[in-house]
């Protein structure tokens, strides 16, 4: 990747993780005195054990010491996507691959539209505790958020794949 190439690629990569700071998620009724979620707000409301995924989870996977199972269901969806995009960033500044920010960001694509299709179920867990089905009347809406991430993602594969742009 040229320079001009990665500087774009940085740019659209640090917009999407902005995305992780920015209340972009919102809930029918009121979750902990708020309608409006960041991404980090609610890791930080799991982390203190304020909801309901954060007392249910943490303490059953704590005690029964299943680290993996608990990284998996916490981490699933959108937090794949986060930690690619980290990857991403750290890679066009150190070593700028096209093809591994091709990959990066295909991969990051096809689990955001897979979180469009499940309706931000981990969302959904993590503020409520249940899948929709099972809490009647509480769904979270992350369309907004998934939809900049999807954007931006797909942004970084043309990015990857047009070497017209150097």
């Amino acid at each position: 990747m040229g320079w001009r190439r990665r500087r774009m690629a940085l740019t659209v990569t640090l917009i999407g993780l902005a995305t992780f700071f920015t209340p972009l998620v919102d809930t029918d009724s009121e979750v902990l005195g708020r309608t409006h979620w960041s991404p980090l707000q609610v890791v930080l409301a799991i982390h203190a054990g304020a909801l309901p995924l954060g007392h249910a989870m943490l303490r059953d996977a704590m005690l029964r010491g299943q680290w993996v199972e608990l990284g998996i269901d916490m981490f699933l969806g959108v937090g794949i996507v986060y930690f690619l995009l980290s990857l991403i960033a750290g890679a066009v500044v150190i070593f700028p691959s096209a093809r591994f920010v091709g990959i990066a960001a295909g991969t990051g694509a096809a689990v955001t539209l897979g979180e469009l299709r499940w309706e931000y179920f981990d969302f959904q867990e993590a503020i409520y505790g249940a899948p929709t089905a099972f809490v009647s009347g509480h769904r979270v809406h992350a369309g907004v958020n998934c939809l900049i991430l999807l954007g931006m993602l797909v942004l970084l594969l043309f990015i990857a794949a047009t070497k017209q742009l150097d």
